[in-house]
């Protein structure tokens, strides 16, 4: 191996490692552990670890022991398991990142001048312009006299928030694919390690097309039911049915707040119909990203407790706690650097679900019995879908909490001929560490924050209809 190709990541000791999670509640105990870790490339580009002699780490894992699953890794690790849904990103314009799709993280690359870079941008621009023209048109409404009349306040702020949301998720996907590639790094040399010791694979890549297959067909099947709502009524025959008409029919009904602003012409309807699903597939993309990152972390502490469930019914004495502890403590650390990186996106997440959600029912309440079929079933058929993924996001982010605090029972459980120091250090480390994703550390994503979740919109529902007067 030459040294001018060796790649070392000290995870502490680089601004982009480790040593930036912030030190608090069980943060500061685990670090030394990770900095140990660190990447060679030979002339293969095969990245592979090893131990960092320096640090006194007793339990080494001896090369010739170390099962990698090479065979099976190239399909089942998380850069590779994600890698599809990201290249269908790409085509949206989200996550300007090249060598998505190859199995080695050398091929990995941010470049701010690329064409996948300058895509990226300009799909923000577009969707910029149409920030801006829905908030002039929010401004109007909220200003004029008529504003009841007018549709309340979800027809005047509807626009806004969702091209605003998709503006915030596009720079937000932005910045995270600058840091995306020394992430990988670190999430690889993660699974490397575990798996040194390992039996099985983690295996992801099933799950992460089942999750991404439900969510992408059931937003397409909603969105369809959307498009066929909006030209709803309209009595077509052999001498309309022109792609000229229906664009003026869906985008004038769809977006009339923008054509309050704007006079309809084909170049701004046909303008408006492309960014309008850029825009969805953005929304939708936000909480499918979260559910695939949130899994794959899951995923990781289900296997190290499976391990631990198998050793406390077999050969505890023969067990190497240690080995175990710093495996629980590398993968407490990515979840926490991986949680500095996404919060953000997290944060957006929710907060446009319940706007949309509390929305939703508010146009709920008033639904006429003039209303068509087609409109009531799009209503609950919408309705339903957001309910649902809004509760998967949930509840698959909120498995990493629980994941990480299932193996204590069996530490409890121990039998004093097996309990040791490094037994206890594992009991108190996995009590005391608060392993969870945040949303920008204002709440953390755990099962009662569903609860916390539902409370809210009752509430915000409540101060909606008085302010609506119904």
């Amino acid at each position: 191996m030459h040294s001018e190709d060796q790649i070392q990541l000290m995870m502490l000791k680089t601004k982009d490692g480790l040593g930036e999670i912030p030190k608090g509640k069980g943060r500061g105990s685990n670090l030394k552990i990770w900095s140990s870790v660190m990447y060679h490339k030979d002339d293969n580009n095969i990245e592979d670890i090893s131990a960092n002699q320096e640090n006194d780490l007793s339990t080494k894992r001896p090369r010739a022991e170390r099962n990698y699953f090479r065979n099976s890794e190239a399909l089942e690790n998380f850069h590779c398991a994600i890698g599809p849904v990201l290249k269908a990103a790409q085509i949206f314009g989200m996550f300007p990142v090249s060598g998505i799709g190859s199995s080695s993280l050398s091929k990995l690359q941010f470049k701010i001048f690329s064409l996948l870079t300058m895509y990226s941008g300009f799909i923000a621009l577009m969707i910029s312009f149409m920030t801006i023209v829905s908030m002039i048109h929010m401004l109007k409404t909220f200003n004029a006299s008529t504003f009841q009349i007018r549709g309340g306040l979800g027809a005047a702020t509807v626009g806004a928030v969702f091209y605003g949301n998709s503006l915030v998720g596009s720079i937000l996907f932005f910045s995270l694919s600058s840091r995306w590639v020394s992430l990988q790094y670190e999430w690889r040399a993660m699974e490397r390690y575990i798996d040194s010791n390992s039996t099985e694979p983690t295996r992801l890549r099933w799950k992460f097309f089942i999750i991404s297959t439900m969510v992408l067909v059931l937003s397409l099947i909603e969105h369809v039911l959307s498009i066929f709502n909006n030209i709803d009524g309209y009595e077509w025959n052999e001498s309309n049915s022109t792609f000229h008409n229906f664009l003026e029919i869906y985008t004038l009904r769809s977006h009339s707040f923008i054509f309050d602003t704007l006079n309809y012409n084909f170049v701004y309807g046909l303008y408006v119909f492309v960014v309008s699903k850029l825009a969805t597939f953005t929304w939708n993309f936000t909480d499918l990203f979260i559910m695939l990152v949130a899994t794959g972390l899951a995923e990781r502490y289900k296997s190290l407790n499976k391990k631990l469930a198998v050793t406390m019914t077999k050969c505890q004495a023969a067990f190497n706690w240690r080995e175990l502890r710093e495996d629980y403590a590398i993968l407490s650390c990515i979840v926490k650097k991986v949680d500095d990186h996404i919060s953000p996106i997290i944060l957006l997440s929710f907060a446009n679900n319940v706007y949309f959600i509390c929305l939703q029912l508010l146009n709920g309440l008033s639904i006429s019995d003039k209303n068509s079929v087609l409109s009531e079933a799009y209503f609950f058929g919408s309705f339903a879908f957001l309910i649902c993924r809004t509760c998967a996001v949930t509840l698959l982010t909120a498995r990493i909490h629980d994941q990480s605090k299932q193996a204590l029972p069996y530490l409890y459980n121990c039998s004093t001929s097996s309990y040791s120091v490094e037994v206890q250090r594992l009991q108190c480390q996995l009590a005391t560490d608060d392993i969870a994703l945040t949303g920008l550390r204002f709440f953390s994503i755990t099962r009662n924050f569903m609860l916390a979740v539902a409370g809210a919109i009752i509430t915000y529902e409540v101060v909606l209809l008085q302010f609506n007067g119904k």
